[in-house]
């Protein structure tokens, strides 16, 4: 048997196998506003527009957001009056936002995208009142990497925090709820203009220039 193994491993190479490691998120429950913890990342308050203004698909891509959208299509997806959590305003689907059962609205499925990856993101939820919310954390490929209940209660902070960058999307569902103050740590990288674009905007310009020299010679 050992010259059987000398002659497979001459030189007396060791193999070793690894065996995969399962890296898993930690979901934290924090402190909601005013006294916010954990602190961590890019915070987002949705207060920078007025209560009853709809929430665009693109308006925090600046804050390291591609996107956000209730994915359901239900009541009006806007910022509304917050009573006591983060005011002035919260994030959700007003009262009629129902997906059939107890008819008080508020019902939801809340997607963001990250420009770039983060290994951390957490949420303020308000009320809770029909059950706990589902938070769901997505890498690149829309794969679920963790998913979680956050604690049922007027105001409360929850999220996930991994020891490797790859959440690109977070998610909530829930029934009655209204979210604020999301927290992620993902790089804010800027959309690339299409080649497209580009031409174009290198044909104006080179227009503009021509146009200059022909009235400086005027």
């Amino acid at each position: 048997m050992g010259r059987k193994m000398a002659k497979l491993f001459p030189l007396g190479v060791l193999i070793v196998v690894f065996s995969a490691v399962n890296v898993s998120a930690v979901p934290f429950t924090g402190t909601p506003s005013p006294s916010l913890s954990p602190i961590s990342g890019t915070l987002i308050d949705f207060d920078d527009q007025a209560a009853g203004t709809l929430v665009g698909e693109f308006d925090y891509v600046s804050l390291g957001v591609a996107s956000v959208k209730e994915t359901e299509g239900l009541g009006t997806f806007a910022r509304y009056l917050s009573g006591g959590q983060s005011p002035p305003n919260f994030v959700g689907t007003g009262i009629h936002g129902e997906r059939g059962g107890n008819a008080s609205g508020w019902d939801g499925t809340i997607l963001f995208e990250f420009t770039g990856l983060s290994s951390m993101v957490g949420i303020g939820i308000a009320n809770s009142k029909f059950g706990p919310e589902t938070l769901s954390i997505y890498d690149s490929s829309f794969v679920l990497l963790e998913s979680t209940t956050a604690p049922t209660g007027l105001y409360t902070y929850a999220g996930f925090t991994r020891p490797s960058t790859d959440i690109k999307y977070f998610e909530i569902r829930g029934d009655f709820f209204a979210i604020d103050d999301l927290q992620h740590n993902a790089s804010v990288s800027v959309p690339v203009p299409e080649p497209s674009t580009l031409l174009l905007l290198g044909t104006g310009l080179v227009g503009l220039a021509g146009f200059g020299r022909k009235k400086f010679r005027k």
